[in-house]
């Protein structure tokens, strides 16, 4: 059974607006992402007969999920792991986690994987939207100037991208490229002019970005250019932590180890993050005496985390998160990871995944240990898929 369709190939340009990464390595005949067909194909042939239908189901509607799973299923093997799917737990009835995996070091332990967005459905719906306007927008012709925009908010209804279209046209009549182009030599972007354009919660503000003389007039040059957006909230702790908390009662009391895999999507996850959404909100306390403030602020955590609230450790359960950075088709090697071990777990973990960095509990504090690349698990050169 293969992944991909067995077809020739002949679109080299980019991928739409909000394209999934299945739809375009499926009609990409660029180089570069035929290497990584043929990557995901032997991946794929290592999966188990009795799982890839289901997963290659999966995969064709560009669910990031099930390609999360696909990659973790060959880490394992990389580690010198065996996996079975979706196995039965005793007092689970019919919930199944992903894996589970058997390791030479210290027996069976389960693993579920689980993705973190920071974004809702209703986020979800408003990206999908503006993804729309923008792919409408780079068919627009525009032959001497690309077109910048700074974004705030979100739709609640779908634009017209044909209102847009016509707005623009009107703007840029008569402007005069080289013209611009001294002036933004000389004040930056700022120097250009700024056109507002608002609907139904979402702010765009449109400026016209210069082309130079060698390529005005190009055919097949997207105009949509600089894409700014205003500050988000931060929310990636929420979600690492909610993505936790999901997954961590699902299977009731367990038998063995188990283990949840999180691709953090959110692109400015870091340390803090994590550390927060595992042991609780960082917040500073300044004790206050009769004499003013008494000795320099102490940082404490709010009792908010997935491991600890209120009442003390939870989901003991769990015995690690394997965390996993802005994983995607086209970045495998450079993803970052690390196994952050649950200093409360009922079964701790002692398996092969700790041969990748960790973070490792010791008198009260992480300390974070280097590792083996997720890369090198999986047998994929730093440079790859270009390399």
């Amino acid at each position: 059974m293969s992944l991909f369709d067995n077809v020739q190939r002949e679109y080299a340009g980019p991928a739409l607006e909000g394209e999934g990464y299945f739809s375009y390595l499926n009609r990409s005949a660029r180089p570069v992402f035929a290497r990584i067909r043929e990557t995901l194909e032997v991946w794929f042939s290592h999966y188990p007969a009795e799982g890839q239908s289901e997963l290659s189901s999966r995969i064709r509607v560009n669910d990031d999920s099930a390609f999360f799973e696909l990659t973790l299923h060959e880490m394992l093997l990389g580690l010198g792991c065996q996996v079975t799917l979706h196995p039965d737990v005793p007092g689970a009835g019919e919930k199944h986690p992903d894996f589970l995996v058997h390791s030479p070091q210290c027996g069976p332990f389960y693993m579920e994987a689980i993705l973190s967005t920071g974004e809702s459905a209703e986020d979800a719906s408003a990206r999908r939207r503006m993804d729309d306007v923008y792919n409408a927008l780079n068919n627009f012709e525009c032959p001497d100037f690309f077109i910048g925009m700074n974004l705030r908010g979100a739709p609640a209804t779908p634009p017209s991208a044909k209102a847009m279209r016509r707005f623009l046209r009107s703007k840029l009549e008569g402007l005069d490229p080289d013209e611009l182009g001294d002036a933004m030599k000389a004040g930056g972007l700022e120097a250009l002019p700024h056109w507002p354009y608002e609907h139904d919660g979402w702010r765009i503000e449109f400026y016209p970005i210069p082309k130079g003389p060698d390529s005005r007039g190009k055919e097949g040059v997207r105009p949509v250019g600089a894409r700014m957006y205003g500050m988000w909230g931060d929310n990636c702790k929420d979600a690492i932590r909610g993505a936790i908390a999901k997954k961590a009662s699902r299977y009731g009391e367990l038998d063995r180890p188990y283990i949840i895999a999180v691709n953090v999507l959110d692109d400015f996850v870091d340390d803090s993050d994590i550390m927060q959404a595992l042991f609780g909100t960082e917040q500073y306390t300044i004790a206050v005496g009769t004499e003013g403030i008494a000795g320099p602020p102490q940082m404490r955590r709010k009792p908010d985390g997935a491991w600890m609230d209120a009442g003390g450790p939870r989901y003991t359960r769990v015995s690690a998160v394997f965390i996993v950075e802005r994983l995607h088709h086209w970045n495998v090697p450079k993803a970052e990871t690390r196994l952050y071990h649950n200093p409360w777990a009922q079964r701790p973990c002692c398996c092969e995944l700790r041969q990748m960095p960790q973070a490792i509990p010791h008198d009260g504090h992480m300390t974070l240990v280097d590792g083996m690349p997720l890369g090198d698990a999986l047998g994929l050169l730093l440079g790859w898929p270009e390399a």
